[in-house]
């Protein structure tokens, strides 16, 4: 499959070349200039005190170029210091940069880029092409995305059809906050080693897209390492009476069979998704998770200034086995191991059933946003809170003030989040 996916590439990059001189002219250029500038706060409460937990200043400068409507170019540069827990971090991240070429019904986008899959807004199974920063909260979700290179080409038919196809040649992860976690004495934790750069260890995808004047559908099919990794460990032998642990993070490949459509019913909108992975474990590897199935459902509709998002998310776990906790303490690290990866990858019920919902209020003529979202896991009794409030005091300046409060019973996700996640910020952005 990763074979025919490349040799798709390659055929559209050769009609794309042959096209393109065929009609190469000398257009004129078109350049823009656009980003913004934020500085953020980050505050935990800790019995009756608060303190500051994160300090954030970014500057983000996107560059535009377009030749008539064959080239166009797109670059975001991001350029962040931040302070969290007393350490300085200064980052320079080119989260963008790449080269389009369209002609007719045939695009190929080359180059540094993130590309989310999928309609629906909170349980996203399809979504699995670019990764996320997940170590810390961000205002807009959007900011968690993280660029790869890829080799993105499409060919639309007529005005109904649409086939994709993506070439991977990079492994890019998840970036996930595991340094961050309270560990026992005698574990720490070490950078991943990355797969081999060959055609072997790189990833494909392609999907179909239809769309019709009363119902968009989508068909997708994956093959390539997970963005999730899994959590390995090595054992460190110091003396015959002492050992120490590394845990690191491994990655793993799937195979992803996927589905998406959205229709509107009267002043509804309906979204759904639903996906088959199936992991590559033949060694039966502890830090790969099990197959899964996965539904969502989502519903949204507006009233004037109000506007309601709801959504339903079903997880079946196969092979599911149930973790007990070890009466040896030699397995008691292994015993955590194998928590963590339950818990990252969600499956630590066989049957799994979320709710998200989601309360936003306009008002003032758009200058004062009201939004508060609430999430809760019914088979486990976890649940999320967080309240936004957006001002906007002039033209392209907001105001941002709000908090998260995760909760959850002790070997739960959101109980192993709420010490990293959990309290108030308040951001100042301005936009040009």
């Amino acid at each position: 499959m990763r074979r025919t996916l490349l040799i798709l590439f390659l055929t559209n990059l050769l009609f794309a070349q042959g096209l393109f001189e065929s009609a190469l002219q000398l257009p004129s250029s078109t350049y823009e200039l656009a980003g913004d500038v934020r500085s953020t706060i980050y505050v935990d409460g800790k019995k009756d005190s608060l303190y500051s937990k994160r300090l954030t200043a970014q500057a983000s400068l996107k560059l535009k170029a377009q030749k008539e409507n064959i080239g166009y170019a797109f670059a975001d540069i991001r350029f962040s210091n931040s302070n969290y827990l007393d350490k300085q971090e200064l980052e320079i991240n080119l989260r963008e940069a790449y080269v389009d070429v369209s002609l007719g019904g045939l695009n190929l986008r080359l180059g540094k880029q993130i590309l989310p899959w999928g309609r629906v807004d909170v349980f996203r199974s399809i979504d699995n092409i670019t990764p996320k920063d997940t170590r810390y909260i961000t205002i807009d979700p959007d900011d968690m995305r993280l660029g790869n290179f890829l080799v993105n080409s499409s060919l639309q038919i007529g005005s109904g059809f649409n086939i994709q196809g993506i070439w991977i040649p990079i492994y890019s992860p998840n970036l996930i906050p595991l340094s961050m976690f309270e560990m026992p004495a005698g574990v720490q934790f070490i950078d991943m080693t990355l797969p081999d750069r060959s055609f072997e260890s790189s990833g494909g995808a392609m999907k179909i897209d239809i769309r019709t004047s009363e119902f968009d559908a989508a068909f997708s099919y994956q093959n390539s390492y997970a963005l999730q990794p899994g959590i390995a460990a090595e054992i460190q032998i110091i003396s015959p009476t002492l050992v120490s642990y590394d845990f690191f993070p491994k990655p793993w490949r799937q195979e992803v069979f996927g589905f998406d459509a959205a229709m509107n019913y009267n002043a509804w909108s309906i979204r759904c998704e639903g996906t088959y992975m199936i992991p590559e474990n033949e060694n039966n590897d502890p830090y790969i998770p099990n197959p899964e199935i996965q539904l969502t459902l989502g519903l949204d509709r507006s009233w004037r200034a109000l506007q309601m998002l709801f959504e339903y998310n079903f997880k079946f776990v196969k092979d599911y086995c149930e973790l007990i906790e070890p009466n040896d303490p030699s397995l008691m690290m292994d015993h955590q191991l194998a928590l963590y990866n339950h818990l990252f990858f969600r499956q630590t019920e066989e049957y799994l059933h979320n709710i998200f919902a989601r309360a936003a209020l306009s008002m003032f003529h758009e200058t004062l946003n009201i939004e508060t979202s609430f999430s809760y896991n019914l088979s486990t009794d976890e649940y999320l809170l967080a309240p936004l409030v957006q001002i906007d005091i002039a033209d392209a300046l907001a105001l941002s003030l709000g908090m998260n409060f995760y909760h959850g019973d002790d070997e739960t996700l959101f109980n192993l989040l709420s010490p990293l996640y959990n309290g108030y910020y308040c951001e100042l952005k301005l936009t040009f």
